[in-house]
Order: C-alpha cells, then sequence, then structure tokens
C-alpha cells in the first residue's frame, strides 16, 4: 500500500509538471497591423520620399499606437536598393544613436491616447530623409514595429506590405 501510494504521489507530481511545461505561454498574438503607401505633401518633390503609415488595432481592446515620441512611434525601416540594403544618411545614424541611449520612461515621453479596437492611426515618415534615396533604381521599403519593444520574450515583430519605389535616370520621362 505504501508503495501504491508512493506511485501515486509521483505520477500526480509528474502529471502537473508536463501541465505546467505544455501549457508555457508563447508569444502573444500582435493586435496591430501596419500598412504602407507613399504620399506627396505639398506637392512631388524630386528624391523626397514620404511614407503614410497606417497602425489598425486588430485586437478587441483599446491599444497605445504611438508609444514614447522620441522613438517616432518605434517604427523602424528595411530600404533596400536593387536589392541591398541602401545607404544610411547621417540622421538615421543619429536616430540609432538616440534610440540606443534613450529611455521611454524618463522625462515623461510616453504620449496619451488609445486607439480603439478596428480604429487606425495614421503617421507620416519621410522615408528619404533616413535613406539616401538620390542614386536611381528600384528601391523596396517595409515598415517594421515590435509589439513589446522593452519585453523581446514577448515581442513579435509586425512588418509592413513592401512597397515599391522607381527612382529614374536624371532626364528620364519615366513615372516614379
Amino acid at each position: 500500500m505504501r508503495k501504491s501510494a508512493l506511485y501515486s504521489l509521483v505520477t500526480i507530481f509528474l502529471m502537473q509538471t508536463f501541465t505546467m511545461y505544455s501549457q508555457a505561454p508563447g508569444k502573444p498574438a500582435p493586435g496591430f497591423n501596419l500598412t504602407i503607401s507613399e504620399v506627396h505633401p505639398g506637392g512631388m518633390i524630386p528624391n523626397v520620399h514620404t511614407l503614410l503609415v497606417e497602425y489598425t488595432n486588430t485586437s478587441k481592446v483599446d491599444y497605445h499606437p504611438n508609444g514614447c515620441w522620441e522613438f517616432r512611434g518605434m517604427y523602424n525601416m528595411i530600404v533596400l536598393s536593387d536589392g541591398i540594403p541602401a545607404k544610411e544618411t547621417d540622421n538615421m545614424r543619429k536616430l540609432r544613436k538616440f534610440r540606443d541611449g534613450a529611455n521611454c520612461f524618463e522625462g515623461g515621453g510616453l504620449i496619451a491616447g488609445y486607439l480603439k479596437p478596428g480604429k487606425t492611426s495614421k503617421e507620416y515618415l519621410e522615408v528619404s530623409y533616413y535613406y539616401d534615396m538620390t542614386k536611381p533604381g528600384t528601391y523596396e521599403i517595409t515598415v517594421t514595429r515590435e509589439t513589446f519593444p522593452w519585453n523581446p520574450e514577448k515581442s513579435v515583430t509586425v512588418k509592413s506590405n513592401t512597397l515599391t519605389i522607381v527612382v529614374p535616370e536624371p532626364g528620364s520621362t519615366e513615372p516614379q
């Protein structure tokens, strides 16, 4: 009887351990999606390429889309020029350095405001301010954002659609 009680106790312990590990939470599903398009505020200026980033709350709760103002909403850009990474400008290097040293929770950098389920927040990103897009060629741009940038164990990278912009040779009549 003593042996069967011991076996029962061990079995219960093993079942609880197995259940605990089998239910370990993974990374939560993103509560938003990203869509980008090119816009031309103030007319078409050569070599200036501005993106409209649309952040849509796909969750069932109010969502905070902006994060820290100094991080420009924590958007990251992947910019390829004819298939290879485009050259960063000094502005991108400065922004990266600033992001590396900035602390969102110092100095009240949080932006108030929440986005209701199904609603979209819009922000402009001047991609040519951060990447050199003066060279003729085909540029592919994707915007990404982390779901929990301050908690990498839970964070998921959300990617936008990829936008293609063609910069023509100088003097070409080819549309952009």
